[in-house]
């Protein structure tokens, strides 16, 4: 292959970046916070997602040592367990990854559509027919946009990563400026899932009476 062909066939630095933010960047990030904050209290939330954090830190730091010490295993993930205990532990690596991408887009697309939700009632909870195929043509879209190259691909990565970063920012700027110590202190002494457990059991005991 001359050197020229195998340019056309590498992502730059940037591409690469973007394609490893935007793979550890997902739904999740957006939705948690709000269910994190829904059942416990503001320091709780903030523990866990140092756990989260450092959790992640050390896993990125193990591949990064993987891919120094062996670097002609290329193949993905699974190729380091492969080669470390196997083809059967590599199989189920490759499988475990596989279905943990499945079930990763399937709630980031329950997510998207549950939040166009809010203003296009066809779509629900996510889970109605019209949020079902709608999801099915964009997952499918995106399927066929990959097979086509992974440059194009690339390119849309990119855009995605960026908006997705732009939505962190803009959340953390507000919250550096409408942050309510008051409120932060009081979340801590309340367990909101408390309130809302005792709230019920006061219904339960209104009815019953």
């Amino acid at each position: 292959m001359s050197e020229p062909a195998a340019r056309t066939n590498t992502l730059s630095v940037g591409a690469l970046v973007a394609l490893v933010v935007g793979s550890m960047v997902g739904g999740g990030i957006f939705s948690l916070p709000q269910a994190i904050g829904h059942t416990t209290g503001g320091v709780a939330a903030l523990i866990a997602w140092s756990i989260c954090g450092v959790g992640m830190l050390t896993l990125g730091l193990i591949f990064q040592s993987l891919s120094n010490r062996k670097p002609d295993l290329n193949a993905g993930v699974f190729a380091y367990a492969r080669a470390g205990f196997g083809e059967y532990v590599g199989f189920l690596c490759a499988f475990g990854y596989w279905a943990a991408a499945c079930l990763g887009n399937v709630s980031f697309l329950v997510l998207y559509k549950s939040t166009l939700g809010a203003v296009i009632p066809a779509y629900g909870e996510g889970n109605t027919p019209m949020a079902i195929a709608t999801s099915s043509v964009l997952l499918w879209a995106f399927h066929f946009l990959i097979l086509r190259g992974v440059q194009q691909a690339a390119v849309l990565n990119i855009v995605t990563t960026i908006a997705k970063i732009a939505a962190i920012i803009v959340f953390i700027a507000i919250a550096v400026f409408a942050f309510d110590p008051q409120i932060f202190a009081q979340s801590n002494l309340v367990c909101p899932a408390a309130d809302t457990l005792d709230d019920v059991a006061s219904d339960d005991e209104f009815q019953t009476s």
